[in-house]
């Protein structure tokens, strides 16, 4: 049978014709790269498709969360030898595992036939596959393989859990996919300083908690980093002592920090001593300046972290979708406060008025994700109030310009 050339040359012409998914991807690009440079007076927001478009999301996991640091967890998880809590990054799961030696990352999926050989969390010697009773130290080394004396070459010395490169820095469990990437600690020296009132090994969890947010991770970063939203979504809870217009934003320090900082001080007339009523051991070293002010940290792209007298909060904001996140915050306290007769009470009037402050939050971000998903959403004027939100935009145009 003679071919039809002239259909085969067509088919080509047409393959060869952008899609047009790619046009729009591209244009939604140059939007956001035009924004690169604008100074705070100036600035607006990422265009509103960037919060919405499952491909700038995939461009985002490509360009961002596979090439920098992401915080998966804190120490304070685990702090005895044997303890180990699992997560899952973009869909690969792994566990985070103090060992005899040290704290490791490793994929927690199983070199036999693939099924995850932990879940949730815990203590544990041994980690066990219920598919096939395969066994891994806390090492990640193979130690039990039943039946396989048969299977010819097989050497369970060169059988281990793969480790994911880490680092941990003020606490933070931070890993990384890009072997070439750079490390991260020289990019946080500034905030490291900061820290130096806050012993990290001293802390413990008072509590945790975990929610679905259904909007996308720089809308749930966006809103922890900035105070203008008190006279809002917090007019009855924040804005009273927390003055939303009372708070600033700092400038890097240098090009290659690789975190950011807002204070928010406590309202002007409130006395010194309102910071102290939780009764929890306060961090020593901090003048009363220090203590009147609150921080909050970002350290790129998704660890959030809050700082007052007695505590460090500390989020983690795991992207699911271009529409989903998932929240994660540990309550960290000193290791003394255990000590305190009324601790759990307290931990849980702690957690229940969080509980209320997040659901305001999420709140009014369902409402924002739901608005720019508009046709007629576009991007949006910033204030001097919302310099951090300026600095995440500054953050993604490079990551998202960046070569690969």
């Amino acid at each position: 049978m003679t071919p039809n050339i002239e259909s085969e040359a067509a088919m080509n012409q047409t393959s060869s014709l952008p899609n047009s998914s790619d046009v729009v991807l591209e244009a939604l690009l140059d939007e956001v790269a035009a924004g690169r440079g604008q100074p705070l007076p100036e600035a607006t927001t990422l265009p509103a498709e960037a919060y919405t478009s499952d491909a700038f999301f995939e461009l985002e996991k490509k360009k961002i969360f596979f090439k920098d640091w992401l915080a998966i967890g804190h120490i304070a998880q685990v702090p005895n030898v044997g303890d180990y809590f699992s997560i899952d990054i973009f869909g690969e799961p792994l566990m985070v595992v103090r060992g005899q030696d040290r704290i490791r990352v490793m994929s927690r999926v199983c070199l036999h036939r693939w099924a995850p050989v932990a879940s949730g969390k815990g203590n544990t010697k041994l980690f066990s596959c219920p598919f096939h009773r395969w066994g891994y130290a806390l090492d990640g080394t193979l130690r039990v393989a039943p039946f396989m004396d048969k299977a010819e070459g097989f050497e369970p010395k060169k059988c281990s859990l793969p480790e994911i490169r880490s680092e941990i820095v003020l606490g933070t469990i931070y890993i990384n996919f890009d072997d070439e990437a750079e490390p991260l600690a020289p990019r946080l020296k500034g905030m490291i300083e900061e820290f130096a009132h806050v012993d990290v090994d001293d802390l413990i969890v008072g509590f945790s908690t975990e929610f679905n947010c259904p909007f996308n991770w720089k809308i749930a970063v966006e809103t922890f980093m900035e105070c203008y939203h008190h006279i809002g979504a917090h007019a009855k809870t924040l804005q009273p002592h927390s003055p939303g217009e009372a708070s600033w934003g700092e400038d890097m320090r240098d090009p290659d920090q690789g975190w950011v900082a807002l204070r928010h001080p406590l309202k002007e007339g409130i006395p010194t001593e309102h910071v102290f009523k939780s009764g929890l051991p306060p961090f020593d070293g901090m003048t009363e300046e220090e203590q009147r002010i609150g921080s909050l940290y970002h350290v790129f792209p998704m660890n959030l972290i809050g700082t007052s007298v007695d505590a460090v909060r500390w989020t983690t904001i795991l992207p699911i979708s271009a529409n989903q996140t998932w929240w994660v915050r540990h309550y960290l306290v000193r290791k003394d406060a255990r000590n305190m007769p009324n601790f759990d009470e307290l931990m849980e009037t702690t957690k229940a008025n969080g509980a209320v402050i997040a659901g305001e939050d999420v709140e009014v971000n369902t409402l924002q994700q739901m608005g720019a998903k508009s046709r007629y959403a576009r991007a949006g004027r910033l204030s001097h109030l919302e310099k951090p939100v300026w600095q995440l935009a500054d953050y993604v145009r490079d990551r998202i310009a960046r070569p690969d």
